[in-house]
């Protein structure tokens, strides 16, 4: 799944999710050989969880 469809799925920006990324809230994504993310169920996963946290109040900063 490519960034753009992850970010409208979970009504997130694509700077979100590279952010949650170096912030190291979520894994990275693996990347297809053209260097485009290509989120996995896993990954969804993780972001599922990141949001959930943040719903109940935790800071980025407890997340990372």
């Amino acid at each position: 799944m490519l960034i753009k469809d992850v970010a409208e799925k979970y009504g997130l920006s694509e700077d979100t999710l590279r952010y949650y990324e170096r912030a190291r809230i979520i894994p990275k994504a693996p990347r297809k050989p053209s260097g485009v993310r290509d989120y996995q169920s896993k990954d969804l996963e993780w972001i599922e969880h990141a949001l959930c946290m943040r719903g109940a109040g935790l800071s980025i900063k407890a997340l990372s």
